[in-house]
């Protein structure tokens, strides 16, 4: 009896609560959205403006189109956790998101990753 309730007790001790979808995020993807946010806010500091001088051709030529109405990153409907994953996973290695000549995808990325 005594060794069944000592099984059952260490057993309790390796159970975590499973994390919840409006709950904050786990301790190792909060650190990865740190290091995510933090790598891309000192890309911005760096290329930011040359970033937005090199893409004015790009949004001149664009400017005449109706504005994006989708899901830029595709994470609608996912919960904190899959975005923050999806965010970080698809960042480059130098900070930015989707285009090192266009700071906006960057901009948005850090807007999300900061709101989660």
């Amino acid at each position: 009896m005594k060794s069944g309730l000592a099984i059952l007790f260490a057993a309790s001790l390796g159970i975590q609560p499973l994390p919840q979808p409006d709950g904050p995020l786990e301790p190792s993807v909060q650190n990865e959205v740190d290091h995510a946010v933090a790598l891309g806010e000192r890309w911005l500091a760096a290329h930011g403006n040359a970033a937005r001088s090199a893409s004015a051709p790009y949004q001149a030529a664009v400017a005449g189109r109706p504005p994006y109405q989708g899901d830029l990153f595709a994470t609608n409907g996912l919960t904190r956790d899959r975005i923050a994953i999806k965010l970080i996973s698809s960042q480059r290695a130098g900070g930015w998101w989707l285009v090192e000549t266009n700071a906006a995808p960057t901009r948005l990325a850090l807007d999300i990753l900061k709101g989660l």
